[in-house]
């Protein structure tokens, strides 16, 4: 299996690859070789995200599906295999690793974007879904919508205002929590590295998919709902809001807190500012807060607002800022 594995990772030679190739297009059909393949992509969505992201891109070139790519004969019969054993693999791959690895179509190519520290993005997708990204945010999405679903990926923070298409339902995916909609605006923000999962309802409704232990949780909202999801308790919370006045990210850099660690917090102001924040006191890092900044303020104000009980000591060196209990 190793050399299969070398193969999915790109570490081989261009002359073993097309040995591989040879191989896989005469054994493909060999339960053993099925098994083995199962198998590889198992254990691929464990691996940690930087390498996942080259062995998907190192195999989407290799199964054609993207375009740039070979697209040689003897690859075909290998991206056959995978489209008809689709029904099986997706009980076995979860998340997004399974709807990239089982895209519909040969000629769908998946991209990526990735919004600096500091930064805001717009973008429209095939469909005419606009999508604003904020700082640090990255989202995979497919070139061209195929099949019965829309399906994008985030890590980060979106507001999206999806494209009515009641036959084609679009789906937001963020490893642990998946939003489904039919056309509607929302503000759905889900970093990897963060404690807390948001999602704030504007207009229309969404169906929310949580996984939470060996439970998946599903919730409807209407607008002026938000949700919270703890990914470390598990906990759900509700809140309403008025989507009339909410200011957003995309709102002349407009940032909430709503019952946030200071930990997360510590995240999102590193992604907005560009600025590494340490907390130094454990219990500090978990306290939380509530606030909203509407002025474009500035770190310093941000973190003097926060302080306003005095509790942080706030220390800055070498370009670090440091934070520390009282």
């Amino acid at each position: 299996m190793d050399f299969l594995k070398k193969y999915f990772y790109g570490l081989l030679s261009p002359e073993e690859e097309s040995q591989v190739q040879d191989w896989l297009a005469d054994h493909m059909e060999e339960p053993q070789v099925q098994e083995m393949l199962l198998e590889i992509m198992s254990e691929m969505e464990k691996e940690d995200e930087e390498l996942l992201s080259k062995g998907f891109a190192e195999m989407s070139r290799k199964l054609g599906f993207d375009r740039k790519g070979r697209t040689a004969g003897r690859v075909r019969p290998v991206v056959k295999f995978f489209v008809s054993a689709a029904a099986c693999l997706l009980l076995m791959v979860a998340g997004a690793t399974a709807y990239r690895f089982l895209a519909p179509s040969q000629e769908t190519e998946w991209l990526e974007k990735k919004v600096p520290f500091g930064q805001t993005e717009e973008m429209l997708l095939s469909d005419g879904t606009r999508i604003r990204l904020n700082s640090g945010s990255r989202i995979t999405y497919p070139s061209e919508f195929r099949g019965k679903e829309r399906r994008i990926f985030v890590d980060g923070e979106i507001f999206a205002e999806v494209s009515k298409d009641p036959k084609h339902p679009f789906y937001v995916n963020s490893g642990d929590v998946d939003v489904k909609v039919l056309g509607t605006k929302f503000n759905f923000k889900a970093f990897d590295d963060a404690e807390c999962v948001e999602l704030l309802l504007f207009e229309g409704s969404v169906q929310v998919d949580v996984e939470s232990g060996t439970k998946t949780k599903q919730v409807v909202l209407s607008p002026g709902e938000m949700l919270q999801f703890d990914r470390t308790s598990g906990k759900i919370d509700y809140k309403d809001f008025n989507p009339q006045i909410y200011k957003g990210f995309y709102d002349d850099r407009a940032i909430h807190f709503f019952n946030l660690s200071l930990e997360d917090i510590a995240g999102d102001l590193e992604r907005l500012f560009g600025t590494r924040i340490v907390i130094l006191d454990e219990s500090l890092a978990h306290s939380r807060y509530f606030a909203w900044f509407t002025n474009d303020e500035n770190l310093d104000q941000i973190l003097n607002s926060l302080n306003v009980n005095r509790k942080m000591e706030i220390t800055r060196k070498d370009g670090v800022v440091y934070i520390a209990g009282r």
